[in-house]
């Protein structure tokens, strides 16, 4: 059987093999494309937006190009106020009045270890007061309990830093609702001592993993990981968005 090699490793390829190893082939390795949803859609506009706002440029019309396109990808309707929301979004985080480099890309050198380097782009990275911050759009519920509890993006993106910078930076969830427009900022909690023995412990699992993978141990359990959008158990027929049936035309 050849030995399966993955080109790099992220957040979202380990978030995804522990929400279903037989998704993970699905994408990975067998090449299937990601169906787009809304939830998807919206926030990587969104994303776009508070891209080109944090680069000084101007992050509205940034969001509404790049909504207007993902809506069109779907091909279906769209609720209409998810553009007026995507709008509040932008002015909510602009009133936070925190700065940074967004987009902040890194790569660790994991090759010997995993065969493939981690790679990944924090939302963005602020190197004067050392913190990175990730943003959530969702319709699901957050709290400082699920923000203690998520594994990848907190330690992967500040092993990250502390690769670079030789200090372990703070990290912050900023989730915008999407639902109800609230925003909420959910800082990691944890001192020098716990956030090694939790990188440690992550260390321990990516190394399962990646032998998993490269020996095609790729097939589908009993029971599965959590949705990353909502919260909930994962199931292949799982579904964040509401019914299309629901939808009115943008």
């Amino acid at each position: 059987m050849p030995k399966i090699v993955m080109p790099h490793w992220s957040a979202t390829r380990f978030m995804l093999f522990e929400q279903c190893p037989a998704e993970f082939r699905s994408r990975y390795v067998d090449g299937v494309a990601l169906e787009p949803t809304e939830a998807l859609c919206f926030g990587k506009a969104v994303h776009m937006g508070l891209e080109e706002q944090f680069n000084g440029g101007d992050g509205e019309r940034a969001f509404r190009a790049a909504w207007k396109a993902e809506a069109a990808s779907l091909g279906r309707v769209v609720h209409p106020s998810l553009t007026g929301m995507g709008l509040t979004m932008l002015d909510k985080v602009r009133d936070l009045n925190i700065t940074g480099i967004p987009e902040r890309g890194f790569s660790v050198d994991t090759n010997l270890e995993l065969g493939a380097p981690i790679v990944g782009a924090m939302d963005l990275f602020n190197p004067d007061e050392n913190v990175v911050y990730d943003f959530k759009t969702t319709r699901g519920q957050w709290s400082a309990e699920r923000a203690q509890t998520e594994v990848w993006q907190p330690l992967l993106y500040t092993w990250a830093a502390w690769d670079e910078t030789g200090y372990v930076p703070d990290f912050e969830y900023i989730v915008l609702n999407r639902v109800t427009g609230t925003i909420d900022r959910f800082r990691r909690q944890w001192t020098a001592e716990e956030w090694l023995a939790q990188m440690n412990a992550a260390w321990t699992r990516m190394c399962e993993i990646s032998v998993a993978v490269a020996q095609d141990q790729l097939t589908c359990p009993a029971t599965h990981g959590y949705c990353p959008e909502c919260g909930a158990r994962w199931g292949h027929e799982h579904v964040c968005d509401p019914p299309p049936s629901k939808r009115i035309k943008l």
